[in-house]
């Protein structure tokens, strides 16, 4: 790590993969009795995925100074933004629908799989950040400012929609609209303005599509038998179709109560033994209460607590916009995601099928929240020394 790094953010990020890696190899011995090799194979693929995910963020935050300062880094940060584009649209043209959606690339050789839709998250913040860091003070008009990162929002935003995930829409366009309000320069004011409306529409709207008259409009325009309706339906009321559409948010339910405050013990879950499907991805939080009770629960919102406020921290005090969003970005990721998956879970807000991050089994989010971390803790080391510098 590099010097002057915030050791809190690096204590619960280390806490939260330690635990969520324990988490998904007592969920994956619910699958043991079809598949006798599930939790061996579980150990190898999440140790892997810790130390590729680990040394990624290392590596990250002892160069990512090095890259920001290049001036030919946003064209280095051009061609990958065009290769996750590419990605996108092989995984539509060439994939496999799973639960509805073409969202994942099939490795060879059983070697699992790659989701590009959530490098694309990443990759936003990281972009938006950058492009700001170099184009902003130029003076540039605001058509520069904006024009390259809004090519990369709506690219991704096309080919995510037509997957479709629901969940990852939601994610990427909060990132986008709230790192746009991030900057102070001049000649953002009116697009920041547009997107502070967007942000209250998006609210309000979906508060309203969760009521009996948002529900009625929705099957209007959606059609009485449409997948996504369901979810707002069974946000509603997830036992008007137990055995149906409402299966897996009922079962999640019954895994929350059943936890209670201690919970059942570690490795206890009744819940993941068949009767919870994905409980190792989108449903992971719903079997660490039943076996931890909301004690575990106690950990991962703390320790989500400790990163989102040192980020915030750090950001109030960066010396360049594009800093301070890629910080905010981070922390809106975060949030969002956190938000999201613990609201689906337990049918405060619709499922949208997002993983908790750090918690949920899968390669993909882990490596691509790791290495923002690595980048957050590249910039608040070079925002620690160049406070150190002023103080002197």
């Amino acid at each position: 790590m590099p010097a002057m790094y915030d050791r809190w953010i690096h204590a619960a990020v280390i806490i939260l993969i330690v635990f969520g890696s324990i988490m998904v190899i007592s969920t994956s011995v619910g699958m043991s009795a079809q598949a006798p090799n599930v939790v061996r194979n579980t150990i190898i693929r999440q140790t892997v995925f810790l130390i590729i995910s680990y040394f990624a963020m290392v590596k990250v935050a002892r160069v990512f100074q090095l890259w920001l300062k290049n001036k030919s880094f946003l064209s280095v940060l051009d061609v990958i933004g065009v290769l996750i584009v590419g990605l996108l649209l092989f995984v539509l043209l060439f994939s496999s629908a799973v639960n509805g959606a073409k969202s994942w690339i099939q490795l060879p050789g059983g070697m699992g799989t790659i989701q590009p839709s959530e490098f694309a998250k990443a990759f936003l913040i990281v972009y938006m950040g950058v492009n700001m860091y170099h184009i902003g003070p130029k003076r540039k008009t605001l058509m520069q400012i904006i024009f390259r990162p809004t090519f990369f929002f709506v690219a991704f935003a096309l080919l995510i929609i037509a997957q479709p995930d629901f969940g990852t829409i939601v994610v990427l366009t909060m990132i986008f609209l709230i790192c746009n309000i991030v900057p102070s320069h001049y000649k953002l004011s009116g697009i920041q303005s547009l997107c502070k409306i967007a942000l209250a529409c998006i609210v309000v709207g979906l508060a309203f599509s969760m009521t009996h008259v948002g529900i009625t409009i929705l099957e209007g325009i959606l059609g009485e038998n449409n997948y996504q309706l369901a979810r707002f339906i069974n946000a509603d009321n997830p036992f008007t179709n137990i055995f149906g559409t409402g299966y897996n948010l009922t079962y999640s339910l019954y895994a929350i109560a059943n936890g209670g405050i201690t919970g059942l013990g570690l490795g206890q879950s009744a819940q993941k033994y068949g009767y919870l499907p994905e409980a190792e991805t989108d449903f992971i939080l719903p079997v660490t209460i039943e076996e931890l009770g909301l004690f575990g629960l106690l950990v991962i919102v703390l320790c989500y607590g400790i990163i989102l406020y040192r980020l915030f921290y750090f950001a109030k005090r960066a010396a360049d916009d594009g800093t301070r969003m890629i910080l905010v970005g981070t922390a809106v990721y975060l949030s969002i995601h956190f938000i999201l998956n613990i609201g689906g879970v337990s049918a405060f807000l619709p499922l949208t099928g997002v993983p908790l991050l750090f918690i949920s089994s899968g390669g993909s989010s882990l490596l691509s929240i790791m290495i923002l971390m690595g980048v957050c803790q590249s910039i608040i080391s070079l925002i620690r020394r160049q406070r150190k510098r002023v103080l002197r």
